[in-house]
Parts: structure tokens; C-alpha cells; sequence
């Protein structure tokens, strides 16, 4: 009988491998994964206004989990959170002075660590993979 591969395994084996070496560096600047994940949008958004829920509608996370998240990188002075004038209800999120250096840095080692994850793949290979890949995500909305 045939194996058949697990493509979910092997997803879930990635993310655990790359998530796994992100926080470890990820440690020199007091972050985690989670974290930089949120700074990351934030900077990709940077001239947009970005609320909690932009981020929970984003990242796929729910509100506590994004709550938290939040709290720890205010507590770290690398968001701030004003109030939105059109919402009352709502916050904006910013990125201060002192994430903007954190994430230039942190983010050269994520650079890396993508390049040799897909170390043996052509440009060509790396265009499927990621078309192949936001084909499945869709899938799942």
C-alpha cells in the first residue's frame, strides 16, 4: 500500500521548525513570534489605520489572544494605542520609534531564516509554492 503524505503534518511541521527558531532569536529583542507577527502588520498597514480588529481580521486571531499580545508590547513601549476619533469603541495602533529599530533588525534574521528554508528552490518553484499556498489559505475561508 502507498504512503500517503500528510500535507497537513508537513505544514504543521514547518511552522513548529520556523516558529521554533524565530522565537529563539527572537528572544535577543524580548519578543516572540506572536509578537513580531504583530509589528510585522503593523509596518506593512503603516499607512493605514490599524485597529484591534484589523489585527484579529489579519493575523486569524481572536480577540483575547490579540488582546494579550497587544498589553505585552505596550508594557514594552513598542505600540502605543490612541483613541480612534471615527469609533469611540475603538483603539488605534501604532508602531513607536523603538519597535521601528527592533523590527529592522529582527527582521533581517526572518529574511534568513526564509531564504534557507527554501535553499534548492528556483524563483520560478518559490512562485508556485506561494500561489499554491494562498490556494489552500482561500480554501479555508
Amino acid at each position: 500500500m502507498e504512503e500517503k503524505i500528510m500535507l497537513g503534518f508537513l505544514f504543521k511541521q514547518i511552522h513548529i521548525a520556523f516558529e521554533a527558531r524565530c522565537n529563539k532569536n527572537l528572544q535577543n529583542y524580548n519578543l516572540t513570534q506572536s509578537q513580531m507577527d504583530v509589528l510585522l502588520y503593523l509596518k506593512k498597514h503603516e499607512d493605514s489605520i490599524v485597529t484591534q480588529r484589523d489585527l484579529e481580521a489579519g493575523l486569524r486571531l481572536k480577540n483575547p489572544t490579540v488582546t494579550g499580545i497587544l498589553n505585552r508590547l505596550e508594557e514594552k513601549n513598542l505600540i502605543i494605542r490612541e483613541q480612534n476619533l471615527n469609533d469611540k469603541r475603538s483603539k488605534i495602533i501604532k508602531m513607536t520609534q523603538k519597535s521601528r529599530a527592533v523590527l529592522k533588525d529582527a527582521y533581517l534574521y526572518i529574511q534568513q531564516l526564509e531564504a534557507q528554508m527554501l535553499t534548492g528552490i528556483s524563483e520560478d518553484e518559490r512562485k508556485q509554492l506561494s500561489k499554491f499556498l494562498c490556494k489552500i489559505l482561500n480554501n479555508f475561508k
